[in-house]
């Protein structure tokens, strides 16, 4: 596990701004071109974890793009990643991404 930086600031970001959430819509939509995640649902949960990690793998790889994020912004950010995708109806994938950030420890 990480140390965290004591001196180091909250990260601050308006998940409502235009950008920001065009920067969500891109990861999601890289992430959905990249695995199929269709009947997650029926899945094992050994198959859950393997999909898990590779969104989360793929999520980090997303994000260093823009920032470096501590583990616990990145569990922020996914939450955030959830949200919006279960606001645009997309279930299986909230449900992936919710999965990551419940399972964070065991997946990373």
């Amino acid at each position: 596990m990480k140390e965290e930086n004591p001196n180091r600031r909250d990260m601050k970001v308006n998940v409502n701004h235009p950008s920001f959430i065009s920067f969500l819509e891109n990861i999601s939509e890289n992430i959905l071109s990249a695995i199929k995640i269709d009947e997650y649902f029926k899945l094992t949960p050994t198959k859950k974890i393997k999909v898990s990690y590779t969104v989360l793998s793929l999520i980090k790889n997303s994000a260093k793009v823009k920032a470096n994020l501590s583990d616990q912004e990145l569990k922020s950010f996914i939450s955030v990643l959830c949200k919006k995708n279960e606001d645009a109806e997309n279930y299986e994938f909230a449900a992936v991404l919710n999965d990551v950030v419940q399972n964070y420890e065991k997946v990373s």
